[in-house]
């Protein structure tokens, strides 16, 4: 995972979106700090005085806003959350996989990459591609939410399954994100606790 995809925004400063690659390193462009992997999975911080700090992932993540907390910051239901710019994919058939002694699996054929803007709201997903109308998605017509090192994949009910690579912002931001939506919206709604997300999202 890129380091702009952990640190969505700068830990010292807490610029969103503020990292861009620089070299071997990540610059926030608002206040100048560099980041860079260290040993043992660590993260440096170089600020622009010089000094300097190593911490542990998880650690820097903690310097972050909650993910739980910028969900339920909003009070209506068009509340935007967060939006972004995408590539957007779908699966447009399978093919099968055989070897010498017969099948052995199918994979998913992915339609070309088309742009497209993102919107996560209270209660759905708002998708507004270049070419075509808006589509609304209704959270509860989810079915389960996978991110990758680069894309963030969401099945929903009866339609295939859609690919997103985010072109300025970070899937791991943007799971977490929809993780929380789901469950503020599962508790809210008396659906129940979700216990996993993937293959399929699961309740108690």
């Amino acid at each position: 995972m890129a380091l702009r995809d952990l640190l969505w925004a700068c830990p010292e400063c807490g610029a969103d979106r503020g990292l861009v690659a620089d070299g071997s390193e990540h610059r926030c462009r608002a206040c100048g700090t560099r980041y860079a992997r260290d040993r043992g999975a660590r993260i440096r911080a170089r600020r622009p005085d010089g000094s300097e700090i190593v911490r542990r992932p998880v650690e820097w993540l903690r310097m972050l806003p909650d993910p739980e907390t910028i969900v339920t910051q909003g009070d209506t239901a068009d509340h935007v959350i967060r939006s972004a710019h995408v590539q957007m994919a779908r699966v447009t058939g399978f093919d099968t996989v055989r070897d010498g002694e017969g099948y052995l699996n199918r994979i998913e054929l992915w339609g070309e990459d088309a742009p497209a803007s993102l919107e996560l709201r209270k209660d759905r997903l708002v998708v507004v591609p270049e070419e075509g109308g808006p589509e609304s998605w209704p959270l509860e017509s989810l079915t389960a939410v996978q991110a990758s090192s680069s894309s963030l994949q969401i099945n929903r009910r009866g339609e295939p399954l859609v690919s997103f690579r985010f072109a300025d912002d970070s899937v791991f931001l943007w799971e977490e994100l929809l993780h929380a939506a789901l469950r503020d919206f599962y508790r809210r709604t008396g659906l129940g606790e979700i216990l996993e997300f993937q293959p399929r999202i699961v309740t108690e």
